[in-house]
């Protein structure tokens, strides 16, 4: 999304770190991790407010309307000099959502004199009718759409804050059909526009949330009834932003058969390729896999590719792909061993030292995953288990935001083992936080490419590792 967005704030650095050796096979499976370095250049640390476009939606019950406007109204008089904006909040009697802001025409500019104005007509959303549900989910998402379609500025992102009361319905057909509305409404919002959640209250369902944030690129949050700060904070980060969309391209030789790319931090999520444009059949070695919302930061990302080695050389680096971000480019280079040479047998076989922190943390997270899944409704059997592979894996690579989750929940008795205890009674909101929680992004602090240098060898198992290496490949154990 956004065409117009600027091409020259951030400058890319594109590094891969890959086992150089490999068996070859007629479907090898390679697994790279592909790390993208973003830094920004130019005089300012943030955009300009006038390239955002934010539509903010209240979605809460008539019980919650009254604060929760007033909430909104400080929000309002907070918005930076600049920004367009609009505000929707309250249905009318088909269920459609109401525009309480502007009122007249579809979009404001914020001012001091405008600012003032939206934040007296935020107390119009307080008096509903107590009866009246809130729209579902797919009627926020529609009404944010046909507004957007009027203002192509490069930023455009919806905010919804939402205490779950509407849910999403599907006019008495069932929640699978409800499902079905909202991935078709969330199938067209795609490249219109992005969307965070901010959940108030502890009476949501989480999943409909996360499939809203997660298909718009966004953030959910759990934030208090005065949700005004966590507003502010979206709209910085928001004007961190300085390419709403990038590709990262992956160029192949004709001997790849497939290339997935998964990314690992600061989120985790599979990435799909981009559909091909009419005209590109001459490329079918090259794909593109959409990225979103780029700040100077750092992103990590599983590359895997399946090549067919029937008919290259053994012995010499070959060049499989190169990745590609911007203007910045990485070669994926391996070397096919002869047959009877092990993978790993001697000191020149290569990188991927990386590669185990990686399959670490995704295992991890999505174990943290399943254990709150256990306990909305509650196994504890399940949940304990799936929490000591958390934490076990967390205690190895550091990731300290794991086990400061798990303790919400469940006593740590050795994290080194694995061994957790969920407490006799687990607060039903506290874990609904959590699901969010995970899915809001967390870093992981990998090590870089592994340098040339002497080898190490494990004091346990006598096996050779690399000079960085944390962890035996071979025993497990710390180095």
């Amino acid at each position: 999304m956004g065409a117009d967005a600027p091409s020259s704030g951030l400058e890319f650095k594109v590094s891969l770190d890959v086992r150089r050796d490999q068996q070859p096979h007629h479907d090898a499976r390679i697994d790279a991790h592909l790390r993208v370095k973003a830094t920004g250049i130019g005089p300012r640390d943030e955009v300009p407010a006038t390239g955002l476009a934010v539509v903010l939606a209240l979605d809460v019950a008539a019980g919650r309307r009254e604060p929760a406007a007033a909430a909104l109204a400080a929000t309002l008089r907070a918005l930076p000099d600049g920004v367009s904006f609009a505000v929707l909040g309250g249905a009318d009697e088909s269920g459609v959502p109401t525009r309480c802001y502007p009122l007249s025409g579809r979009w404001a500019l914020a001012d001091t004199m405008d600012k003032r104005r939206a934040a007296f007509s935020a107390g119009r959303i307080a008096p509903a009718a107590a009866d009246r549900p809130p729209p579902g989910y797919r009627a926020w998402l529609a009404a944010a759409r046909a507004l957007f379609a009027e203002r192509p500025l490069p930023l455009r992102h919806l905010l919804l804050i939402t205490d779950g009361s509407g849910g999403d319905r599907a006019d008495g057909a069932g929640p699978d059909a409800a499902d079905g509305a909202l991935r078709a409404e969330l199938d067209a919002c795609e490249g219109a526009f992005t969307a965070d959640v901010l959940a108030v209250g502890g009476d949501w369902d989480p999943a409909p949330l996360l499939a809203v944030v997660e298909s718009l690129h966004g953030t959910a949050e759990h934030v208090p009834d005065r949700f005004g700060p966590a507003v502010a904070g979206a709209l910085r980060r928001l004007r961190r932003v300085r390419s709403p969309e990038l590709p990262v391209v992956v160029t192949a030789r004709p001997a790849v058969r497939a290339v997935e790319l998964t990314e690992t931090a600061p989120r985790q999520q599979r990435l799909e390729p981009a559909p091909r444009p009419d005209g590109q059949d001459q490329e079918p070695y090259r794909t593109g896999f959409p990225t979103h919302q780029w700040e100077p930061g750092t992103r990590d990302y599983l590359l895997t590719v399946h090549a067919d080695a029937s008919t290259d050389p053994l012995g010499v680096l070959l060049q499989l792909a190169t990745v590609s971000v911007a203007d910045a480019t990485a070669p994926l280079l391996v070397r096919w061993l002869p047959p009877g040479v092990a993978v790993g047998a001697g000191a020149t076989g290569g990188g991927g030292g990386t590669l185990q922190a990686m399959n670490a943390a995704t295992q991890m997270r999505t174990a943290l995953n399943r254990g709150y899944a256990a306990l909305d409704p509650i196994s504890r059997t399940e949940a304990e288990a799936q929490f000591g592979l958390a934490v076990r894996l967390a205690t190895e690579i550091g990731a300290a935001w794991v086990l400061q989750d798990v303790r919400q929940v469940a006593d740590i008795l050795d994290g080194r083992r694995g061994v957790v205890r969920v407490g006799p009674t687990v607060d039903r909101g506290t874990v609904r936080r959590g699901q969010l929680h995970i899915a809001s992004g967390h870093g992981l602090d990998l090590p870089g490419p592994t340098p040339a240098g002497k080898p190490v060898k494990c004091p346990h198992c006598r096996h050779l590792a690399g000079p960085r290496a944390r962890f035996c490949i071979v025993c497990g154990r710390s180095l």
